[in-house]
């Protein structure tokens, strides 16, 4: 019964998305500024932040001119060589990070990324008050924002088939919550409680409904720890709780980020003391090149949201993952992974 149930499951049609010329062209119009200096299709594009550069790094490699940060010893074989020897601008993220203008200057970009989030705000006139380049204003925050991101500067870019191949899957990755909700609620499967830790010791999570840990949500889990209304805490993350909350919490499973907390939680007594530590159920979040969970956020979530839904419901959603990686890799990453590599990244 509950095979037969699968199939259906599987098999339901879900909307796609899709902007028309015109609504593209309204979005252009109303989220961008000194446009119209722009003379045909780019080839030098400066993104101000790392899920907006991430965003322009699956689009068109090729046209990145100036990168927020040094690429870590993880990142740099993922990465192409043309990308890695570009020159460190900065950008808009973290605490007080702004991009260097004079290197902005010298790298002459003919288009410029900024989130739609920072339009219009006192940084961003600061900072680019002067240079009169074009703009475009994109969301990178939701998942949902994605497939219009992909879509407007795939349009801007004349990258429309690439951004069409990749908004197709992202959407086939964001259909797959549906069915999962649909699972739980036609099968009576119980939702999984899953903790988040950051930090060397672990105790530092996020909220419930925080962005940045949407995947708990979309997977059909659900975040055990919940925090008041203060949107600061939602928006900025890195809660710190007790481990005897933790442990009250006891959750079904436990999703790490650092390395060095995975390396000894299963030899450390005192994280034994958890259900999720006992049951083999305390997982290492991949994060190569780029974390396919959170910090930042990345087009790698529509894998991870696959990742962790395989790991959620197995017994209605069971993914091949070693083959899902290299097939992500290749089409996100143009990356040909053999079957090693994609284990090594998955930790088996």
């Amino acid at each position: 019964m509950l095979k037969k149930f699968i199939l259906c499951l599987l098999s339901c049609v879900y909307l796609t998305f899709g902007m028309s010329e015109a609504e593209i062209s309204k979005f252009i119009q109303e989220n961008s500024s000194d446009f119209a200096a722009l003379k045909g299709v780019p080839s030098r594009v400066y993104a101000s932040s790392p899920p907006l550069l991430y965003i322009l790094y699956a689009l068109a490699p090729e046209k990145i001119s100036g990168v927020n940060f040094e690429w870590n010893d993880y990142e740099r074989p993922y990465i192409k060589q043309n990308v890695r020897e570009q020159p460190v601008v900065g950008g808009f993220f973290g605490q007080g990070k702004i991009p260097n203008v004079e290197m902005l200057l010298h790298l002459d970009p003919e288009l410029i990324l900024v989130n739609l989030s920072s339009k219009n705000t006192k940084k961003m006139s600061e900072v680019f008050g002067s240079i009169k380049k074009p703009m475009l204003y994109l969301n990178a925050l939701r998942l949902e924002d994605y497939l219009q991101s992909f879509e407007v500067l795939g349009k801007i870019l004349g990258k429309e088939a690439r951004a069409n191949e990749l908004i197709k899957y992202a959407q086939s990755s964001l259909n797959l919550s549906g069915k999962v909700e649909s699972y739980i609620k036609n099968s009576g499967a119980k939702r999984v409680r899953i903790y988040y830790a950051q930090g060397s010791d672990g105790l530092s999570t996020e909220c419930a409904g925080s962005w940045h840990a949407t995947l708990i949500e979309r997977s059909g889990a659900r975040n055990v720890h919940t925090c008041s209304e203060d949107p600061n805490a939602k928006a900025f993350g890195r809660v710190k709780i007790s481990f005897e909350q933790l442990v009250k919490y006891d959750p079904d499973i436990v999703l790490i980020y650092e390395k060095e907390l995975f390396d000894k939680i299963y030899a450390d007594p005192k994280w034994q003391l958890l259900s999720a530590v006992k049951n083999k159920k305390a997982f290492y979040i991949p994060r190569e090149p780029f974390s396919w969970f959170d910090r930042p956020p990345s087009f790698m979530r529509f894998l991870g949201l696959k990742w962790l839904i395989n790991l959620t419901y197995p017994e209605a959603f069971k993914f091949d993952m070693v083959k899902e990686t290299r097939e992500f890799y290749k089409l996100f990453l143009d990356i040909d992974l053999d079957e090693n590599a994609a284990k090594k990244i998955l930790g088996e």
